[in-house]
């Protein structure tokens, strides 16, 4: 099961902006996007894929953090041997050179504890780049300028 979840970053509360902050600090960049994904067991899988959305900034690495059970994820790039990394519960895993390599969560039937991996990823929209230039060209503070009276 997916879950979708999109953080506005601009006024941090929740526990989840806390762990955010705490991704930017360790990998350097900044990010305002959050993929939820929710392995029941060692039989929830994801299938090789890129991440390389036009949407995605590929200036900037995907960071994700695993929370529970240990998985196995196998990268693949064409005409090399796969590599297979454990992600240990804690773990934060950067990933860069989308259009190059593929990743994927093996099933792993003698798993039997739940995992969750949070994403975290840089998208462009018209939107955040508005946001973005405002803070930039006015040097408008980011909770003032979304509070709402």
């Amino acid at each position: 099961m997916n879950i979708l979840v999109t953080v506005n970053y601009h006024c941090p509360g929740t526990g989840l902006l806390k762990i955010k902050s705490d991704v930017e600090k360790k990998t350097g960049f900044e990010y305002n996007f959050v993929l939820l994904n929710f392995y029941e067991s060692g039989h929830a899988k994801i299938g090789a894929h890129e991440d390389d959305e036009p949407s995605l900034d590929q200036s900037v690495d995907i960071a994700t953090l695993s929370l529970g059970a240990c998985r196995d994820m196998i990268f693949s790039k064409k005409g090399c041997k796969s590599v297979r990394q454990a992600l240990e519960a804690g773990s934060l895993l950067l990933m860069h050179d989308q259009k190059e390599w593929t990743h994927a969560i093996p099933p792993q039937p003698c798993v039997k504890e739940p995992r969750i991996s949070l994403t975290f990823r840089r998208v462009w929209s018209s939107l955040q780049q508005s946001l973005d230039e405002l803070e930039r060209d006015y040097s408008i503070p980011p909770c003032k300028r979304l509070r709402r009276e």
